[in-house]
């Protein structure tokens, strides 16, 4: 007899089980008397071994997978477009709503859109680099708490030759992407949303976020006004035509250069309030500081009736704030197609970095 036990199948079944899982024979072991239920022990070892080893594998990728990260990662509904230390900036902000940062985390920002060679070759989706201070190491960032992003609209830049009226009629794509690893599994994962010309908004910058409290000394965070913009006096001209009106010292004025004020608004967080001072050799002051503290109060007080912009959430010194529950991420993939404007559309949403991120 090949084995001590009676040849049916539960009999049979019962004995591999426990052959396998070395559970101990008792009274079904097998015997010398027929070799070929060593070798089909052996195979089943063997099998039973590669098969635990593929599902431990399987059961650890999925668990890894950094995709669910990404969703956790958010990006301003829109960009703006604004001064900032006397250059004309594209901005937009990016959040976390996790309290473990990412480690490593960069940027890049890249337009995208139809350029015509020399030779007359046309390229669709041609792709231009947009500077978020890779030369000074700014596109590394740690996101631990709403930072803004900030391209300086140079003569580098795809945007130098565009002015308000040019934005209107433009048809491009801007694609942020953000990178970094996961630090509880050492994966990397990619976060990325884009902005088309309707979406990025002139004249504007980003309402306050950060407001710190006296009582306990902790900064706090305002997730409902993350996609907030107030307007600010913003030349409606490229800023090619702003640096070429410097060189010449002339006032351009179709181009509206001077149109914003020369008085600098500092947001406090020590009291939630706005002073405000002149740059060094301005003699005329063309707006009070009451005037300007009303303005902010009238944006401030827009959203006081709506409840998802009353919630405010404490930020420690290494934890995030999370985000309200009341709001939807949307993150898809980008993609490109024709409409009838003939403008690229692409799927949204999931950010990017510059010269002084902030958190404001």
């Amino acid at each position: 007899m090949c084995s001590k036990w009676k040849f049916i199948f539960k009999y049979f079944y019962v004995f591999f089980y426990i052959a396998n899982y070395n559970r101990g024979y008792g009274y079904r072991y097998p015997t010398d008397a027929c070799p070929i239920i060593i070798l089909i022990m052996m195979i089943q070892f063997k099998l039973g071994v590669i098969c635990q080893a593929l599902m431990t594998g399987v059961i650890f990728a999925k668990l890894a997978r950094p995709i669910k990260r990404a969703a956790t990662i958010i990006f301003s509904k829109n960009a703006v477009i604004c001064m900032r230390n006397g250059k004309l900036c594209l901005l937009f902000r990016v959040g976390d709503m996790r309290k473990s940062s990412l480690a490593e985390a960069h940027v890049r920002l890249q337009m995208i859109k139809k350029h015509t060679t020399e030779e007359g070759e046309i390229l669709p989706f041609h792709q231009y680099d947009m500077n978020v201070g890779y030369d000074l190491g700014l596109d590394r960032v740690v996101v631990m708490w709403p930072i803004t992003i900030c391209h300086i609209i140079n003569e580098d830049s795809p945007l130098y030759d565009m002015s308000k009226e040019d934005l209107q009629t433009s048809q491009f794509e801007i694609i942020a992407i953000l990178e970094g690893v996961v630090e509880s599994v050492g994966s990397t994962t990619q976060a990325r949303t884009s902005y088309l010309p309707n979406e990025v908004l002139w004249g504007r910058r980003f309402d306050k976020l950060v407001t710190y409290q006296k009582d306990n000394g902790a900064y706090q965070i305002d997730f409902g006004k993350f996609h907030n913009t107030i307007n600010v006096d913003t030349p409606t001209c490229s800023a090619k035509d702003i640096d070429e009106s410097e060189v010449d010292n002339t006032d351009d004025i179709s181009c509206n250069i001077h149109n914003f004020s020369p008085y600098i608004t500092i947001e406090d967080p020590e009291d939630d309030d706005i002073s405000t001072y002149p740059p060094s050799g301005t003699d005329s002051k063309l707006t009070s500081t009451g005037q300007i503290h009303e303005r902010y109060l009238n944006e401030k007080n827009k959203f006081a009736s709506n409840k998802n912009f009353d919630r405010k959430y404490s930020l420690s010194a290494r934890s995030t704030v999370c985000f309200p529950s009341t709001h939807k991420l949307s993150v898809r993939s980008t993609r490109f197609s024709q409409y009838n404007s003939h403008q690229l559309s692409s799927g949204k949403r999931s950010g990017s970095i510059h010269f002084g991120h902030d958190i404001f």
